[in-house]
């Protein structure tokens, strides 16, 4: 018996002041930084500070129920494993001259293991849209920030938010990012005082690998998933646009690189009077023009709400003059388990698809449901193969 008490009192001893240790050493780091309160004052230096004390592998608080004005590129270097928690509002600020060409707003530059979220769903990322698409819609010159933009890196996680009036992009993962995953957003491009936004896509993808998109909402003016050259092992699923120019791949072969997007997978998505719920957008085989390759891409489960096209393919993508004919690659390209009505804008006519004259169309239509607001539903054909299993009621438009 008293060499039984004697272990246990060795373990008070020696053992459980190590394990208390050991959970103080695993509790993780939070810097809470303090905004100046004053519309147009940058406070991006305070959660520069913020970053820089907590990056590696602590948390960044933005608290609830404060406003912080983004007056300058918010970088997320020297983020390692970190987690910045929105809980209140970051805001653009209305310097038009500061912005003007600046790359990002929110820039993870080759960081490694980063999480942007709310925890209480009360964050706010606001990109003060409606000077900058004024400004823009005056002179197209103006060069306008994405608001997040990943450029590199890996481990990437941007979720449970509110994201609204990006003055361009909303969200890009781009320079060969990797395992990068969107979830729970809801992103809104609100017309304004007479405003409308442009070029406002909610996801710009590519060149990036291993990206998800799940339980998203985007409102907007612009495509709201654009699989971009170099787009690879792409999932999207529960997806809601209203608005859009649709799910896109591309475009693709303006240049003569990065024209390959591969293994994209959408499942789950509901196109609200959008001008496409889905499509692939090819530029013609002009000189310059590049060769582009787009294969293994599945379009599934899609409900179509008055959009004006339920699927389109575009090889003439922007052309002004003759449209020469491509080389352009497509194959095993899947639209299946479409249903739903059009918005009647082109008609009868449901599908419009322009495939390239002198390159492959590997494309394949199952229970493809959809069907115009009266008459009968309608899809224009070009240089698609009766592989394609569609019944084809006139020539397409590119």
């Amino acid at each position: 018996m008293a060499a039984r008490l004697g272990l246990f009192l060795a373990f008070l001893y020696f053992v459980l002041p190590s394990l208390t240790l050991g959970a103080v050493l695993q509790k993780r780091a939070t810097c809470t930084p303090a905004s100046h309160g004053e519309a147009g004052v940058d406070d991006v230096p305070a959660i520069t500070e913020a970053i820089q004390s907590c990056g590696n592998g602590g948390i960044i608080l933005i608290p609830a129920g404060i406003v912080f004005q983004l007056g300058s590129t918010l970088s997320f270097a020297g983020c390692s494993g970190c987690e910045m928690q929105i809980e209140g509002t970051l805001k653009l600020t209305d310097d038009l001259d500061a912005w003007n060409g600046v790359k990002a707003i929110v820039l993870l530059d080759d960081i490694t293991g980063a999480t942007i979220h709310s925890v209480t769903g009360s964050g706010l990322l606001d990109g003060n849209g409606v000077p900058y698409w004024t400004e823009f819609n005056e002179d197209s010159s103006y060069s306008r920030p994405t608001l997040v933009y990943i450029d590199g890196g890996s481990d990437i996680t941007i979720e449970n938010l509110l994201v609204r009036n990006a003055p361009n992009v909303f969200m890009s993962a781009a320079g060969d990012a990797t395992n990068i995953h969107y979830s729970g957003l809801t992103m809104q491009a609100i017309p304004s005082n007479g405003v409308t936004p442009k070029n406002t896509d909610g996801f710009d993808i590519g060149p990036a690998s291993q990206v998800t998109i799940t339980n998203v909402i985007v409102d907007n003016q612009d495509d709201c998933v654009a699989f971009k050259g170099g787009a690879n092992f792409v999932t999207v699923t529960d997806i809601s646009c209203s608005g859009s120019h649709g799910l896109s791949v591309g475009s693709l072969g303006e240049g003569t690189s990065g024209n390959t997007v591969t293994n994209i997978y959408v499942s789950g998505a509901t196109m609200t009077s959008s001008t496409k719920a889905t499509g692939i957008k090819l530029w013609d085989g002009s000189s310059g023009h590049g060769v582009a390759t787009v294969s293994n891409v599945t379009f599934n489960d899609i409900t179509v709400d008055s959009s004006d096209y339920a699927a389109q393919i575009q090889v003439c993508y922007e052309s002004t003059g003759t449209c020469v004919p491509s080389t352009h690659q497509l194959t095993d390209i899947v639209f299946s388990n479409f249903k739903g009505t059009t918005s009647g804008a082109e008609g009868s006519v449901v599908a419009n698809l322009d495939c390239p004259a002198d390159g492959t169309c590997g494309i394949i239509f199952e229970s493809f449901e959809v069907n115009p607001p009266s008459g009968s539903a309608e899809i224009l054909c070009s240089n698609v193969p009766s592989s394609a299993d569609i019944t084809c009621d006139g020539a397409a438009s590119g």
